[in-house]
């Protein structure tokens, strides 16, 4: 009994530790494309487009967006 809970313990542990490794991998950044338009990605590493970033979550790109690239008014 005693075997299968440590190795229970193992494995959800190990199932925690890689699912947190792999969404750590990706950040957030703000683009802005040869139109001017600016979008939020998820990505590795910078693009050559990249103008703000890396953030961690996509509403910190997103405040960071309205920063940037503000929205013209008509």
């Amino acid at each position: 009994m005693l075997k299968k809970a440590v190795l229970l313990l193992i494995t959800i542990t190990f199932l925690l530790v890689s699912s947190l490794g792999f969404a750590a991998e990706k950040k957030y950044y703000v683009t802005k494309d040869k139109n001017g338009v600016c979008k939020v990605i998820q990505a590795k590493d910078k693009t050559p487009t990249t103008i703000a970033g890396p953030f961690d979550s996509k509403a910190d790109a997103d405040k960071e967006k309205a920063v940037k690239c503000p929205k013209k008014k008509k």
